[in-house]
This record gives C-alpha cells, sequence and structure tokens, in this order.
C-alpha cells in the first residue's frame, strides 16, 4: 500500500512539471527561449546615387612638338583645380558604377623650342583646360561599415583647349600662338574610401516572427576621399603668328595627371 501510494504522488508530480516546464520554456507564449535572436541589421542597398567632386590635379612633364619635327624642351604643365559631378547605380553588394562630369581649370604649359633652324625659336606659354566625361565602374570593400575603402577603372572623353599664348623668340621677337582644341580618349585609375557622414535605419513591421526587423536602407550622405590617375590623350595649339602665320601648330602629348579629390555622394532608392 505504501509503495502504490508513493507511485501515485510521483506520477502526478510528473504531470504537473510538464505543462510548467513547457510554459517557462515558452516564455510565457512569446517564443522559446532558443528562438529568441537578435540578427544584426541586415544591408538593402539602394539603386542610385549623385555625386559632386572637387580636386587638385597635378601634371607629368608632357612631350611637345612643334611643325611635326621639333621637340620642345623644359616643358611642364602647372597644377590645376577640378570640379564635377555624377550620377551612378548599384549593380551587386560590392559593383557600382557612375557617369561624371568633370570641368579642369585652365593651367599654364610652356615648353622650349632651341632649334636654331626652326623659326622663331624660343619660349612657348599658353593655357591649357578639359572637360572629361568618364564611364567608371569601382568595387567597394566592406560596403555597409563606416569605413569602405574602393578600387576603380574609367574609360571615356576628353575635350582639351588651349587658350591664347605667345611664343617668345630668343632675339626678342614675339610671335602669338592661337588658341586650338581637340577631342581624345580619356581614361582614369582610382583608388581611396567613403565613410558615412548621414544615414539611417529601417524598421519593418511584421517582418520577423519576433518583432519588427531592423534594416539598413543604405540610404544616406557619404565623405568620398580618393586618388585619380587620369590620362587626356593630345590637344594643338592654333598656329603661331606674327603678321602671318610662321609654323605650324604647336602639339601637347600625353597629358598625364595625378588627381587628389574629396566629394559628396547621396545614395537614394
Amino acid at each position: 500500500m505504501t509503495i502504490s501510494r508513493t507511485s501515485y504522488l510521483l506520477s502526478a508530480a510528473l504531470l504537473l512539471a510538464s505543462p510548467a516546464a513547457a510554459d517557462s520554456a515558452d516564455l510565457y507564449g512569446n517564443g522559446s527561449i532558443k528562438d529568441v535572436a537578435y540578427e544584426a541589421p541586415l544591408p538593402v542597398g539602394p539603386s542610385w546615387y549623385v555625386r559632386i567632386d572637387g580636386g587638385y590635379a597635378v601634371h607629368d612633364d608632357p612631350v611637345m612638338t612643334e611643325m611635326g619635327i621639333y621637340d620642345l624642351v623644359d616643358e611642364s604643365i602647372d597644377d590645376t583645380w577640378t570640379l564635377g559631378g555624377g550620377i551612378g547605380r548599384y549593380f551587386t553588394p560590392t559593383i557600382r558604377g557612375d557617369i561624371t562630369y568633370d570641368h579642369r581649370f585652365e593651367a599654364d604649359a610652356s615648353g622650349t623650342l632651341l632649334d636654331h633652324y626652326a623659326n622663331l625659336n624660343g619660349v612657348r606659354n599658353f593655357g591649357i583646360e578639359s572637360d572629361v566625361v568618364l564611364f567608371n565602374l569601382y568595387y567597394d570593400f566592406n560596403r555597409g561599415g563606416r569605413f569602405s575603402p574602393y578600387v576603380g577603372a574609367g574609360l571615356g572623353v576628353t575635350h582639351n583647349k588651349t587658350t591664347t599664348g605667345t611664343a617668345e623668340s630668343f632675339c626678342g621677337c614675339t610671335g602669338t600662338i592661337e588658341s586650338g582644341s581637340d577631342t581624345d580618349v580619356a581614361g582614369a585609375l582610382m583608388a581611396g574610401f567613403t565613410t558615412k557622414l548621414r544615414g539611417g535605419q529601417s524598421v519593418v513591421e511584421g517582418s520577423s516572427k519576433d518583432g519588427p526587423m531592423v534594416i539598413d536602407s543604405g540610404r544616406g550622405l557619404y565623405l568620398d576621399v580618393g586618388y585619380r590617375f587620369l590620362y587626356l590623350g593630345d590637344v594643338e595649339t592654333g598656329p603661331i603668328v606674327t603678321t602671318t602665320p610662321i609654323a605650324d601648330d604647336p602639339t601637347v602629348e600625353s597629358i598625364m595627371a595625378h588627381e587628389f579629390r574629396i566629394g559628396l555622394r547621396y545614395d537614394f532608392r
């Protein structure tokens, strides 16, 4: 009788304990402990962005020729400023592309013709400015993070223009270099980083069985700091004249620049 009564008491205790344990594991009907998850915000990339950029450009020494046969020496192009903008699109979480336009303000260029068989040998001075359109592709590292490095490449066209200049001869004579322009192929290589200045997160109701889901929408304002190597092709000036033309167009070949750029990029859907 004692053993049977003890068995009944143990059975009743087990039956009562089962629903209590289940209720405790269920956290009052709000899901089990193993179902509770604290997920990191999920990045959702925006489709489009716009950008504005400014920069400071340092030029490599170019090659300059005159009349196609005379090589100039002491060639140089001074530093200049650039300003531009563009519109772009995200293709994958790490790859984006944009179309950009930049105006490169006038930079002084000079070279010296030393050949004494040439007409009006001496120093040539004139200005060069450019309008550049590029189609660019970038690869972003750590996109969605506060700090995101990138690399990129671009290909496009440039319209190079020269301003009116002077041809100064060692004999004291002076001629005028008329303005000219050329359209050529342009190319670029870029590297830099972006950092988020302003942006928020979106809360989507009913997206999770455990409550609203937080999603990083990606929309926001970014600071872009970078370096760009830019190839700008060639440009010819107008002829050198005194009272009449005395020499064919001086030519600047293989214009190359190293640009240090800073800009703002705004992402939107």
